[in-house]
């Protein structure tokens, strides 16, 4: 199986030793050993650890899982569902590219629920939550100088659910996860990026200072800025690595609306602007 990293370590090595029985030592229900090969997957999908367009084979798996095929072929059935995978007759099965116009659905659910909350949370808020608001923060500062990506994550995570548990809404925290698979895919790879972190802590502490400050306004602008922020991170990201993503038909590269959305340009408008650009200086 190619990783497409060399500095990744084996990719199952963090898998369960015996994927085949339960803690009683009796065998588990084929569905119970797709589903939880399929969560493992997703996982490393979605943090980065297996990139875009890396193969998946279903005997190496087997092998690595010690299971039959069959529990991994019903897995890579489901993450296709998601777009996470892709299959290829004749050829088996890969980790899907980005689609950018996936990144950019997740982005507007994530920011109408989460701009909403923060809204709503701050008429009821408490000092006992600003002190619970800024332990987070202290947190998120201790990870970003340790460089630790992946429990910075979850401090991240913890900081926006947060916000939804205080606006009265805790359960609408799984339907922005549910929501935003290919979106992480792109924070997870961008937070390797240099400053990454601790620019989305700065972030992080615009918006908790403004809430804290009973700053309504404020605050949802300050939301809104940060999850807008992900629009720069595709561009870099597809500057960097333009094999990580999709490339539909028709669609070029990714661009932001002057409002602060976004857009794709198409290539036949691309191609338009420098056919003219090549005329302007032929008459010059």
């Amino acid at each position: 199986m190619t990783s497409g990293t060399n500095d990744r370590q084996d990719m199952m090595g963090q898998a369960p030793a015996q994927w085949g029985s339960g803690q009683s030592g009796v065998p588990m229900r084929r569905q119970t050993i797709g589903v939880q090969i399929r969560s493992f997957l997703r996982r490393e999908i979605i943090s980065g650890h297996l990139l875009p367009r890396t193969m998946l084979s279903e005997h190496e798996l087997s092998q690595r899982f010690g299971v039959s095929r069959t529990p991994v072929r019903e897995a890579l059935i489901k993450l296709a569902e998601e777009n996470l995978v892709e299959t290829y007759p004749q050829y088996g099965s890969f980790v899907s590219p980005i689609t950018i116009a996936d990144v950019l659905d997740n982005q507007f659910v994530r920011e109408a629920i989460e701009c909403s909350a923060i809204e709503r949370a701050i008429a009821g808020a408490t000092e006992e939550h600003f002190q619970a608001l800024t332990r987070i923060m202290d947190r998120q500062a201790l990870l970003e100088a340790a460089g630790d990506d992946e429990a910075f994550f979850l401090a991240d995570e913890q900081l926006h659910a947060t916000f939804l548990e205080l606006a009265g809404h805790p359960q609408a925290w799984r339907v922005v996860e549910n929501a935003k698979a290919q979106l992480d895919r792109v924070r997870h790879l961008t937070m390797r990026l240099p400053k990454k972190l601790s620019s989305v802590v700065a972030e992080h502490r615009v918006i908790v200072d403004r809430f804290i400050a009973r700053d309504r306004d404020g605050a949802v602008e300050a939301m809104r800025t940060h999850l807008r922020g992900v629009f720069r991170s595709i561009e870099i990201l597809e500057r960097d690595h333009p094999d990580y993503f999709a490339s539909p038909s028709g669609n070029g590269r990714f661009r932001p609306n002057a409002d602060g959305g976004a857009e794709r340009k198409s290539t036949a408008t691309r191609r338009e602007g420098r056919t003219a650009g090549r005329r302007r200086k032929e008459q010059a």
